[in-house]
């Protein structure tokens, strides 16, 4: 589930995302941006619900290994869990938030305006590095699930 969603961010930060954006232009880039989110939003929500679960059966299934939330794997557990919440949140403001607002901005209905064109701008300014935070975030939260595996041991 984490190399599913973790792969995928990895995928369209490198691969996707450059290629549109040489070969499209900015408003279609986002057009298209839109339909792989909603073709991969399945994906993602079922890989953090997968992770979730297996999450909390190992935590209660090695509880006796976590003597402390503030050091050792109940540290890094602590550290782990906070950094998905992060992502979880990230993936709310991505998926609810920025998303429809983008999605409103480009719809054919939408009338093209010097306004609409800056607030596309604007949302672009803050999804581009929200993504990159989520794809780092989530790399993070991988090394952490070995890590804290290893320490189980």
């Amino acid at each position: 589930a984490a190399s599913t969603w973790i792969g995928s961010m990895i995928y369209n930060q490198f691969a996707v995302a450059p290629a549109l954006n040489k070969s499209l232009g900015s408003t279609k880039t986002h057009a298209v941006g839109g339909l792989i989110m909603k073709n991969f939003s399945p994906l993602t929500w079922i890989s953090l619900i997968v992770l979730i679960a297996t999450g909390i059966y190992a935590a209660v299934d090695k509880s006796d290994k976590f003597t402390s939330w503030t050091s050792g794997p109940g540290g890094v557990l602590t550290v782990k869990s906070i950094l998905v919440g992060v992502l979880i949140i990230i993936l709310l403001l991505q998926t609810f938030v920025y998303g429809p607002r983008m999605k409103q901005l480009l719809a054919p209905s939408t009338t093209k305006s010097t306004e609409n064109e800056a607030e596309m701008m604007k949302l672009e300014k803050t999804t581009k590095p929200l993504s990159w935070w989520h794809m780092a975030i989530g790399i993070i939260v991988v090394i952490l699930a070995v890590v804290l595996s290893q320490l189980l041991d």
